[in-house]
């Protein structure tokens, strides 16, 4: 499907270039790799894991929840986040930031359903030279991470006044492993001005792409891509120093 139609209009998926690739791979810490034929509908898979290594990100935490509640709240989450994303863009910032939905299973029955951040600024982006280092994140992340992070949660709280689409008052934003997030939601990154979909199946019955199209978003790279675990000695392969 190389269109998404939508009551607002269509959403066009374009296919990367080779310059997009790599820079999702150079951004990315054990960057990724790339299956043939494509595995569970997916092209790519984006490294989480390298040997005992994992990415780690922030989460957005909300107080916990029942198991239904938590799909509501994942859902909601997934609309708010893809709303968000041109108005993020418009910050001009220029590295990889990817939000993601997540369900957390807890103890009881009881569930954490959160917004997840992986951020990947760049050295030579406006993230990393126009505003200043802030310790909190950016000593893990990199200097503009942090700024990253909080211009895309103002714009989920724009998203939310504009949908009326309830943000969980989080409890925390902690950092985390990545197999710290239970089910962890592919949907969209942003690198620079490009706004790429890694959701490995597209449906017109998706309210996602309808939000995108009611915010001005007509086309979309489409990288479709699971989360992948590699082994150290795979790493070269994953991420090239060349």
């Amino acid at each position: 499907m190389k269109t998404v139609q939508t009551p607002q209009g269509e959403v066009r998926l374009l296919d990367p270039s080779v310059e997009l690739l790599r820079a999702i791979r150079t951004f990315l810490p054990f960057g990724a790799v790339r299956y043939v034929p494509p595995q569970e509908g997916a092209d790519f898979g984006l490294v989480m894991q390298c040997g005992p290594h994992e990415i780690y990100g922030v989460k957005q935490q909300p107080v916990d929840c029942d198991e239904p509640q938590s799909w509501v709240s994942y859902e909601a989450n997934s609309i708010l986040i893809a709303h968000s994303l041109a108005s993020y863009r418009t910050l001009g910032f220029t590295g990889l930031f990817m939000p993601c939905a997540y369900i957390r299973n807890k103890d009881a029955g009881r569930c954490e359903s959160g917004i997840a951040y992986f951020g990947f600024p760049s050295p030579r982006g406006r993230e990393s030279l126009e505003y200043p280092w802030e310790p909190a994140y950016d000593r893990q992340f990199g200097q503009g991470f942090t700024t990253m992070m909080t211009g895309f949660i103002r714009s989920l709280q724009e998203s939310s006044r504009d949908t009326g689409i309830t943000l969980s008052q989080p409890i925390g934003l902690d950092v985390c492993r990545r197999l710290q997030l239970g089910t962890l939601g592919f949907g969209f990154m942003v690198i620079g001005p490009h706004i790429i979909c890694v959701k490995t199946l597209i449906s017109e019955r998706d309210p996602v792409w309808t939000v995108l199209r009611v915010t001005g978003v007509t086309e979309v790279f489409h990288v479709p891509s699971i989360p992948a675990a590699i082994s150290e000695d795979e790493l070269p392969a994953a991420k090239p120093t060349r």
